[in-house]
């Protein structure tokens, strides 16, 4: 099964991931992204087993023989996930893999899942973004510019309201408190819909 984390920039996904990691009481893991940064020392904020570190060639050699379900390029760098970690997620019955995806991505995972006759694999969460003056501090305490921090405050709203006439049957959680109150609900949520699913076994 997978679980889906989205989200506008400092809604707090990467800390909910990390800590629903630690704290589902079934295995769970990421989906990978494979990614050419190879001699980039990792961020404070990666995930273990967020990224698997390839060559240019390696990279272009996947993309070519159509091994990614979707790739990113930007600033440089290349991102990709490939069908076979999306299949054995979704096929998976003892764990749970967690991705944290844009809403283009999510929309292509769901497609991909539901022509494998496994979209009720898929639960997606949506994280909204806290208040405005809450963000602004997230987004400030992270190091951003006040020129970032302006711009990502606009964009949260757009996502927000994307995301609520996007059509996807996302799970709307709220992240305006602690984050542990977030992370709970995500659990205690997702976990109702993991045993629902395991009671048709």
């Amino acid at each position: 099964m997978i679980l889906t984390l989205t989200g506008a920039s400092g809604a707090g996904k990467t800390t909910i991931a990390k800590k629903l990691l630690k704290n589902l009481t079934i295995d769970a893991q990421m989906v990978p992204s494979y990614t050419i940064r190879k001699f980039r020392k990792p961020r404070p904020t990666d995930i273990p087993g967020e990224y698997k570190y390839v060559t240019r060639l390696w990279f272009w050699f996947l993309e070519k023989i159509g091994a990614f379900l979707w790739t990113v390029h930007v600033h440089g760098n290349s991102y990709g996930t490939t069908k076979r970690w999306v299949v054995r997620g979704l096929r998976d019955d003892n764990t749970i893999h967690i991705m944290i995806l844009l809403s283009d991505a999510i929309k292509t995972l769901r497609e991909f899942a539901e022509e494998k006759g496994l979209l009720d694999q898929v639960y997606s969460f949506y994280i909204c973004s806290p208040p405005q003056e809450v963000l602004r501090v997230r987004l400030e305490k992270r190091g951003d510019s006040q020129g970032e921090v302006k711009k990502r405050l606009a964009d949260c709203l757009k996502w927000d309201q994307n995301a609520l006439s996007s059509g996807i049957s996302y799970e709307f959680v709220k992240n305006d408190g602690e984050i542990r109150e977030a992370v709970v609900e995500i659990k205690d949520r997702f976990l109702l819909k993991f045993e629902a699913s395991e009671s048709l076994f």
